[in-house]
């Protein structure tokens, strides 16, 4: 089955009011990632990329590297005003047979990481009014078979978005995350491959799915970008699926 390309971004044809701001992506190198980089970039904010896949590369899971790419980030740009936590990773198997050092890596990347970017950027969201925006997925609210490690890393994901919107709601931080559903991005291969038959497991994914597809990368953006954006002042604390009506099911 071949990949469906992702329409070209256009501006949403309103003021998002990103235009000056620092914006920082995690895992903004590829998937819905890049594409979220390139829609920032066209609604005027300046962003910063890190990755494990750039050079110089950026593990969110080592404290240090972290706190270090945070300080220069904001040595460069004398601000932050938004964070995109969505560097993640998808390791898929069954749960008797799956390496206690995979389930170690997806939590250390996918929750651990996100844990620690907040943690470092939280003093200078405070300074700016700005927001943290988690990427989670439609796995931590439905799960799926083959994605034990992944959906309990996103779960952890909720779980921290709320917890940190309450507790940084009085600094004037908003804390939300994004939980997209079948997206159609080389990240889903793990789960495509665990199924044996690649074909036969996306149209089952796809049957699921009230829409009957699988969503485009661009199509999860204009939610970031709202949460992101400090137009939406008295939104926190909120996990919204982006599923094609997938989690409206279960």
């Amino acid at each position: 089955m071949q990949r469906q390309r992702s329409p070209h971004w256009d501006k949403l044809g309103m003021d998002m009011g990103y235009q000056g701001r620092v914006a920082v992506v995690t895992g903004g190198v590829s998937g819905i990632g890049a594409e979220l980089v390139t829609a920032l970039r066209c609604e005027g904010a300046t962003v910063e990329v890190l990755d494990i896949a750039q050079r110089p590369p950026i593990n969110v899971a080592d404290p240090e590297q972290v706190e270090r790419a945070i300080a220069e980030l904001v040595s460069r740009h004398g601000r932050i005003d938004v964070i995109f936590s969505n560097a993640g990773i998808l390791r898929a198997g069954d749960t008797a047979n799956f390496p206690v050092e995979l389930f170690d890596q997806t939590l250390s990347v996918n929750l651990r990481g996100a844990f620690l970017v907040a943690r470092a950027s939280i003093p200078h969201l405070r300074a700016s009014q700005g927001a943290i925006v988690f990427t989670a997925s439609t796995s931590a609210i439905v799960g799926a078979s083959g994605e034990a490690a992944y959906a309990a890393s996103k779960a952890g994901i909720t779980g921290l978005a709320r917890s940190l919107a309450a507790e940084l709601a009085a600094d004037g931080i908003r804390v939300n995350a994004v939980a997209p559903g079948w997206i159609d991005t080389p990240f889903n291969d793990p789960i495509w491959e665990h199924a044996g038959d690649r074909t036969a497991a996306i149209n089952h994914a796809v049957q699921e799915v009230p829409m009957k597809r699988q969503g485009h990368p661009a199509e999860v953006i204009p939610l970031m970008l709202l949460l992101g954006s400090p137009k939406s002042t008295y939104l926190t604390g909120q996990v919204i699926a982006v599923d094609g009506g997938l989690s409206t099911l279960r």
